[in-house]
């Protein structure tokens, strides 16, 4: 039988008992190591490379996350977190592997299962896109990271997705960049549509961010809400995006600068 080597990392004596407690029964798993903080965690995920950590999320010095921010061996990883259910929904649709406290021993084994087949998240600096991932709805949030640092970033903020080389980059209405590992027609068939419109082969754009558009030599110039950066359409691209508004007539909802047609909402 394989054999697992596992870390515990939790800020609370008896859930770590009480994990390696219920562990004890699965001959393959060898526990390794365990912390109570986050530079606990590191200095022992560092020191024993294990196969796999069991990780809480809310931690003395920080979050689970910030325990993978700047580690760059590859190990396996099952979150444990006591958040609400609304929480949850964000590592559901990011296809983060995770236990909720107190510890049910059927999902216990299901990721004892999935550690042991190798078939669980690798945190490898990218966001982990598996079959597990859910469809998003808009008040979802995406699991972002940037240069090591994890977080959570609400989908409705983002106003574009296009693609970056073998990337693509998420773009944020306070015009922030994030880049992901997905290409763009993962993040079609996740997305809800509406508001997310695909326009062509390289961009996504969250129409429910749109103040309005004006022509350009060969297309259109988009602008978004909050003061994010417009973008330049072509003409296929461009005719699409007026054909989405047109299907949807109503009232200007903002008047935009001079010479800028309004978006019809």
């Amino acid at each position: 039988m394989k054999s697992i080597r596992i870390v515990i990392a939790d800020d609370e004596p008896l859930a770590r008992e009480n994990m390696k407690d219920l562990l004890q029964r699965y001959p393959e798993v060898v526990i390794v190591g365990e912390a109570g903080t986050v530079d606990e965690a590191r200095k022992v995920l560092r020191k024993t490379r294990p196969d796999a950590v069991f990780l809480d999320i809310q931690m003395p010095g920080g979050t689970g996350f910030d325990v993978l921010a700047g580690l760059d061996q590859p190990f396996q990883v099952v979150f444990v977190t006591a958040y609400d259910e609304y929480a949850v929904r964000a590592f559901q649709v990011n296809a983060v592997d995770y236990l909720l406290k107190p510890i049910d021993r059927d999902l216990l084994a299901r990721a004892v299962a999935k550690l042991t087949d190798g078939n669980s998240l690798v945190f490898r600096g990218q966001l982990h896109e598996g079959p597990d991932a859910l469809p998003f709805r808009l008040d979802d949030d995406v699991l972002v990271n940037e240069k090591g640092r994890y977080f959570f970033v609400p989908l409705r903020t983002v106003y574009a997705i296009r693609a970056y080389r073998n990337y693509t980059e998420a773009l944020v209405s306070q015009n922030q960049t994030y880049l992901f590992r997905q290409n763009l027609k993962s993040w079609h068939a996740r997305l809800p549509a509406p508001p997310f419109l695909r326009l062509d082969r390289s961009l996504i754009i969250n129409t429910d961010q749109v103040i309005g558009w004006q022509s350009r030599e060969r297309g259109l110039e988009v602008l978004f809400q909050g003061g994010a950066a417009s973008l330049a359409l072509g003409r296929a691209a461009s005719e699409r995006f007026k054909k989405s508004f047109a299907e949807q007539p109503s009232v200007a909802r903002e008047h935009p600068a001079p010479g800028i047609q309004p978006r019809l909402t």
